[in-house]
């Protein structure tokens, strides 16, 4: 199974969290947005009603370890978040053929990703004409909130030979078929070694 990682180390790929690890970690997230550093165990442990600050630091422990934050001890204030505040951008994704997909951030768009969705997400640029029909169009940034499946009819980023691709997701039986949004392109069908599915389209971002 493939994911997007969203650490800074040459790969990028985070665990899933549960919903209590998302909950800790959305308040830390939205208390560094709105004071500009993160919280304390205190606080945190204040906030959610915990009776010490043991049950605080297992929750950041799992935290660091599934590659959200990392812990500096000695530190009153020692919780650094690894998840860039905001959408990343995860190399390109061609709408005319695949490319092989960049392994960092372009770039981090300023935008909360809760607008889109609270799973996680991750952003691509797009490139080329072949869904412009669907209303994507080059140059825009396609929002992919991260899963393994879709149904049929969803805007989809697909894996493909390490190569990733935009295209709408449809499936019967066996049969995949990735279909564009152009009549110039002829959809890709796959039977044997299907595609991977990275995420469904949630939104696209587009500047004037």
């Amino acid at each position: 199974m493939y994911a997007i990682h969203l650490m800074q180390r040459g790969g990028v790929i985070v665990e899933e969290l549960t919903r209590g690890e998302r909950k800790i970690f959305d308040f830390i997230v939205d208390y560094q947005r709105k004071y500009s550093f993160p919280p304390s165990f205190r606080e945190i442990c204040e906030a959610f009603g915990f009776k010490s600050n043991r049950t605080v630091q297992n929750y950041l422990s799992i935290l660091e370890r599934k590659g959200y934050i990392t812990l500096h001890p000695g530190k009153k204030r020692s919780i650094r978040i690894l998840v860039p505040l905001g959408i990343p951008v995860v190399g390109s994704i061609p709408a005319g053929s695949p490319i092989i997909p960049q392994q960092e951030f372009e770039e981090v768009l300023n935008i909360d990703p809760a607008f889109f969705t609270a799973d996680p997400c991750f952003a691509v640029k797009v490139q080329g004409d072949s869904m412009t029909g669907a209303g994507i169009h080059h140059g825009d940034y396609a929002v992919i909130k991260q899963q393994s499946s879709a149904e049929n009819g969803q805007v989809v980023a697909a894996l493909i030979d390490e190569e990733i691709t935009l295209k709408r997701f449809y499936q019967k039986g066996k049969r995949i078929e990735l279909r564009p949004e152009n009549p110039s392109y002829a959809p890709m069908v796959y039977e044997d070694n299907p595609p991977v599915i990275l995420g469904v389209l949630v939104g696209i971002i587009r500047k004037y």
